[in-house]
């Protein structure tokens, strides 16, 4: 076993892994090895998602916005959980000045957000990559294929994560670049740019709805982690 078995499993390249299709949403790529060779099956690269694909903290971003709003007042609520997962900043902290509207105050919502950023930076000192997230790491490098962190998440919590479980990653876009959000694609575009390699032979992984159109629309063969699972395909190695 080993990553031919990952591919086929997602179906990375269809047409050429044999017998099966693409994903929904996905087109089945130009086959390129880790260096840019014709006739391989493997990705030119690898762009990763962070929360909630290579670390689980989605929970722990709800948390702490809940807190911050709630200690100014606001009212959290299950929309709001839903509305800021894979936002960017820009949403993320408009949500958060809504909820404290809807409880009848009124604050910065940059500062909030500057708040949750701190808490999270404090999470992302302990935090552990997911599940079978660390054998897919190293066996795509070991196979000579870049990869790339592709965030919404800005600040000191991506330094963290970058320095610790995220040092295997040599190139990463975060939510401190000058593009915009997901689902815009730009991200994701800006992430092969940065690893030199077309978009469409990349290999994306993604646990949000804005993600994954972010990553499908700008391009890359699109894996949604609920539906494959770092820990399943790991095991394929």
């Amino acid at each position: 076993m080993a990553l031919e078995d990952v591919y086929k499993k997602i179906g990375f390249p269809g047409d050429m892994a044999g017998s099966v299709a693409p994903a929904a949403g996905n087109a089945a790529p130009a086959a390129v090895g880790a260096a840019g060779s014709a006739g391989s099956v493997a990705p030119a690269a690898v762009l990763w998602d962070m929360d909630g694909t290579l670390v689980d903290s989605e929970e722990e971003w709800a948390r702490v916005s809940g807190n911050v709003v709630r200690s100014h007042g606001g009212i959290w609520t299950d929309e709001d959980v839903l509305a800021i997962r894979g936002a960017d900043t820009i949403a993320h902290g408009r949500r958060m000045m809504a909820a404290v509207r809807r409880g009848g105050g009124e604050v910065d919502p940059w500062k909030m957000f500057a708040e949750v950023l701190r808490a999270m930076a404090d999470h992302m000192a302990d935090a552990e990559l997911i599940d079978g997230a660390a054998e897919l790491l190293d066996a795509f490098s070991a196979a000579g294929i870049p990869q790339a962190l592709v965030t919404a998440t800005p600040g000191r919590p991506v330094e963290i994560f970058l320095a610790g479980p995220g040092s295997r990653l040599e190139a990463a876009v975060t939510g401190d670049d000058d593009v915009p959000g997901k689902p815009n694609p730009a991200p994701y575009l800006l992430g092969a740019q940065r690893l030199g390699v077309p978009i469409e032979s990349c290999l994306a992984f993604e646990d949000s709805g804005p993600g994954l159109a972010a990553a499908r629309n700008a391009g890359a063969f699109t894996v949604d982690v609920g539906e494959f699972p770092l820990a399943e395909l790991a095991a394929l190695l």
